[in-house]
């Protein structure tokens, strides 16, 4: 079975897409079959994996949710999944996912359709090692439909104060759903991303986010803020191509490396969140 990841903030522009594409091709280059799930209406891990105009794509993650409803569909569960390498694959979603969320809400057990699909694709055979789900900015249906179909999740956050206040809402949200729905969801750890350790506003923030979470959930590496690691959608390149050697690629390969550890202990009765 593979191991399902939910990225997920309240906020946007924090690096949420950006650390799932680097996390999944990180953990591909390590020999894991992966598999990226873009649930956002933007559609920017989509397009960041080479997925132009996801607006013309017949197939993306709002049909394949909204045919969850439906019993009698005739579609393959797979169909819709795109290759980029042997061991990396990508669903991509657009705009129409804003009107799938909608839905959601009316529909009886809305919630659990997202982990009724991920059910269905292991059982047809479609093997994957790890799953990561890149969550719109916000707490609606969408995410809680990720977080119940999770075994973890990776919250990045901006090293900037208005980035890290929404925090204490987001896991109040996480831990609803464990209580609720999902006993045995883990927080693998928060993730500062666009860290810049020369200002004194990140320097508080980390010292806080360190503070107040460091013990209880756990600090991931801090990810230095880079010019080269905004051009990951533009040049369709991830992380490692851009830039190997780079402070950024050596912060999300020693975190590829810690979510391996993360996940292996959790699986065997480790560390929970």
């Amino acid at each position: 079975m593979a191991y399902v990841i939910s990225s997920i903030s309240m906020k946007g522009g924090v690096g949420k897409t950006t650390s799932v594409l680097c996390l999944g091709t990180g953990l591909a280059d390590r020999g894991k079959r992966v598999l990226l799930v873009d649930l956002d209406a933007q559609g920017s891990l989509s397009i960041a994996m080479g997925c132009d105009y996801p607006e013309q794509k017949s197939i993306t993650m709002a049909e394949i949710l909204q045919e969850q409803k439906d019993t009698q569909r005739n579609r393959k569960v797979s169909e819709g999944i795109l290759s980029v390498s042997e061991s990396l694959d990508y669903l991509p979603a657009n705009r129409k996912m804003a009107l799938v969320e909608q839905e959601l809400v009316l529909t009886k057990g809305g919630e659990h359709l997202l982990g009724h699909f991920l059910d269905a694709l292991s059982v047809c055979g479609k093997s994957y090692d790890y799953i990561l789900l890149d969550c719109p900015p916000s707490l609606g249906m969408i995410t809680v439909n990720a977080l119940i179909a999770s075994n973890g999740v990776l919250i990045p956050t901006q090293a900037e104060y208005l980035a890290a206040k929404g925090m204490e809402q987001l896991l109040q949200m996480v831990i609803q759903v464990q209580h609720k729905w999902n006993p045995k969801l883990s927080i693998l750890g928060i993730l500062p991303t666009m860290v810049n350790p020369y200002t004194n506003d990140g320097k508080k923030v980390l010292n806080l986010l360190e503070d107040t979470y460091g013990e209880s959930i756990g600090i991931l590496p801090k990810i230095p803020y880079s010019v080269r690691a905004k051009e990951i959608s533009s040049q369709r390149k991830n992380i490692y191509q851009l830039d190997k050697g780079g402070k950024v690629a050596k912060a999300y390969l020693q975190l590829v490396s810690e979510i391996l550890a993360l996940t292996e202990m959790v699986e065997t009765g480790g560390r929970e969140g």
